[in-house]
């Protein structure tokens, strides 16, 4: 705590003509958010929105249920091709899964 504040729960606020709005990238709770976004966590998140199952998705990308698992949980990374296919399956950036 710093002058009786709480750095963590201050909020940046941005002015924008007669609007005050929240800059999420300088809150504390995004950074940490962010730092843990990894390529597995996006692709079990991005596949849990879309509602398809492993199994499902394996199909989709012509491999095994057992392979969508290892991805999704950092056993085995995902290759290019692989983020390339995600990226076209969920119409997202393959940056999400590199």
């Amino acid at each position: 705590m710093e002058n009786g504040h709480d750095k963590e729960n201050t909020i940046s606020v941005l002015e924008d003509s007669d609007e005050m709005l929240i800059d999420p990238h300088k809150q504390d709770w995004f950074k940490k958010a962010e730092d843990s976004d990894t390529p597995s966590r996006n692709m079990r998140m991005f596949r849990r929105f879309a509602k398809l199952t492993r199994h499902q998705l394996a199909d989709k990308l012509g491999t095994t249920k057992q392979a969508i698992s290892n991805m999704e949980n950092g056993i085995s990374p995902i290759s290019k091709k692989t983020a390339k296919e995600l990226a076209l399956i969920f119409k997202v950036s393959a940056r999400n899964f590199m």
